[in-house]
């Protein structure tokens, strides 16, 4: 076998390998707050020795991160999809896409609220953090001026952001309702929700 496609395929495993850890720790950060999680919790979900988790990732900030970050970056791609399109893209369309994206991974929804609510990293992580929040926000505020939204973009995008949030946070889990119930529900709030940042938009129309 050539070296390159022996690595090649060496490269596979370890990808392979590092993504079933990624998930099993999503699952678990999912079900409890962040902290409470353990690198054993995590090797035994993912059937790995812990010592398996340390040989990807430095500690337990770090796999968070890794976790954050790959859900993070699929948000921001279908938002950056939808802005390449003609005429870009828009408010109702940005609080669709985010809404749905949390409703089709609610293992990512229910990890990010547990870390919401009392997550804490070191400084070092929260630095590696910051640059991915501050891309989403970078992205829903360009959307807000986009349609001609007024006043200060900044503060209205973690507005927008906190709210869409706060609609998961509310309803995602409500008992008694199937899951297609809840994002019909959560989609319409969400629509709700966009509609107090269209005006912008439906004067230019």
């Amino acid at each position: 076998m050539p070296v390159a496609t022996f690595n090649d395929l060496k490269d596979s495993q370890r990808e392979a390998r590092r993504a079933l850890i990624r998930a099993s720790a999503q699952t678990l950060f999912a079900r409890q707050d962040f902290a409470s999680v353990t690198a054993r919790d995590i090797a035994k979900a993912a059937g790995v020795s812990p010592g398996t988790i340390y040989r990807y990732y430095e500690n337990m900030d770090d796999l968070f991160l890794d976790v954050f970050f790959v859900g993070a970056k699929e948000i921001a791609c279908l938002v950056e999809a939808e802005c390449k399109k003609p005429g870009g893209c828009r408010v109702r369309r940005l609080c669709e896409i985010y809404i749905g994206f949390l409703n089709d991974n609610i293992t990512y929804y229910q990890m990010m609220s547990h870390f919401m609510i009392g997550g804490r990293l070191s400084d070092t992580a929260t630095e590696r953090l910051n640059p991915v929040m501050r891309r989403i926000i970078d992205l829903i505020q360009e959307v807000l001026k986009n349609a001609e939204v007024g006043g200060n973009t900044r503060m209205t995008s973690h507005a927008l952001f906190s709210a869409l949030n706060g609609i998961m946070i509310s309803y995602a889990k409500y008992p008694g309702r199937s899951l297609e119930e809840i994002r019909a529900h959560t989609v319409r709030l969400a629509g709700v929700v966009a509609g107090f940042f269209e005006q912008g938009e439906n004067g230019r129309e």
